[in-house]
């Protein structure tokens, strides 16, 4: 089964598709081409990758993927490409992107998950693009420690260097309207809310996150860091962060948007917050991860809202990337509580 690429780059403002990250697993090449179409995506790690490899470096990229970071690598001077792919459909694309760019001899596949894998030899650089629209939905958390530890020589970088997590409050009665009636746009057939809350024994569709650009006309306040991974090999993929938000003008609160910045390299961060859809200031394939509330709230301008979020490891999940996130708080005015929220991923 294919993906319908005009379809799903003709995306709206609001517009609530299933969360690509959910699914990493089961991508299909068409899902890459996305991606590779991606423009934001493309530019920024071209040229921070341009920036970082320097002549005869060992270079190491940690999920493959259709092997496009790891060519830009050989092509910036690199000696030495090692290439991680889990899935192994994508191992041929990757082999051929390498061949006709004519780097034979010049690189390395292994198949599998990166924990079950010995490299030959330390690296110079470690290139990963697992990241989902609010930065770890991925679980390039562990992945990335334990390559660090284990495949990154003493003085070696990582690519990126740092991920700035965001979390803001906003007013989308239209994204709230689409996740109650459960009508989200999908990659294709295969796909389905329903069968993704199954998966994850949720009864309620606000238990979840979604992939929808929601823009900054529906800020409720201002964006505030929820988490930094440092990528130094100590990042902890389980926390929690009390954030306040106060609320700037009149709305209806909806729930959450989340984003990211990433430093790839020292003059380039990969922004995915954009939401100009005409002149591609959005990700095509990231967009932004929404966070919705069960009961839509008005809200006045000096509100509170307090947020509780988490991330977290259920033990009933036996999926490599098996994450939860947790939302929760309450909003106050003038000090008194006027409504608290409670929604969970574990639940």
């Amino acid at each position: 089964m294919t993906v319908d690429l005009n379809l799903i780059r003709n995306y709206k403002l609001e517009e609530v598709w299933l969360p690509f990250s959910e699914s990493i697993l089961e991508w299909e090449q068409d899902f890459h081409s996305l991606m590779l179409n991606d423009e934001i995506r493309m530019v920024a790690y071209q040229n921070a990758i341009r920036e970082v490899v320097k002549p005869d470096m060992v270079v190491l990229d940690l999920g493959t993927g259709t092997g496009i970071l790891g060519l830009w690598a050989l092509q910036a001077g690199a000696k030495q490409l090692y290439a991680i792919e889990v899935n192994p459909d994508m191992i041929p694309v990757a082999i051929a992107t390498f061949e006709q760019g004519g780097m034979k001899g010049k690189y390395e596949i292994f198949e599998g998950l990166s924990y079950d894998i010995n490299l030959p030899e330390p690296v110079d650089l470690i290139i990963s693009e697992i990241l989902g629209n609010i930065g770890d939905n991925e679980d390039c958390v562990p992945i990335l420690n334990d390559a660090y530890k284990r495949f990154l020589r003493t003085g070696g970088k990582m690519l990126p260097s740092l991920v700035s997590i965001y979390l803001v409050p906003v007013s989308s009665l239209q994204a709230h309207q689409q996740v109650r009636s459960q009508n989200c746009k999908v990659i294709n057939a295969k796909y389905s809310l329903e069968k993704l809350l199954q998966a994850r024994s949720l009864a309620s569709p606000f238990n979840h996150y979604y992939d929808a650009i929601i823009p900054r006309k529906c800020y409720l306040s201002q964006p505030q860091i929820a988490r930094r991974l440092n990528m130094d090999g100590n990042d902890d993929p389980v926390y929690q962060a009390q954030l306040t938000f106060v609320v700037e003008e009149n709305g209806v609160f909806t729930g959450f948007k989340g984003s990211f910045i990433a430093q790839l390299s020292e003059s380039v961060a990969l922004d995915i917050s954009g939401d100009d859809i005409n002149t591609r200031t959005t990700s095509d394939s990231w967009k932004h991860c929404y966070l919705p509330v069960e009961t839509p709230v008005e809200v006045e301008s000096g509100d509170e809202i307090d947020l509780l979020f988490s991330r977290s490891y259920p033990i009933h999940r036996d999926s490599p990337f098996r994450q939860c996130y947790a939302w929760s708080g309450t909003i106050k005015r003038r000090g008194n509580l006027i409504h608290a929220f409670k929604q969970s991923m574990g639940d």
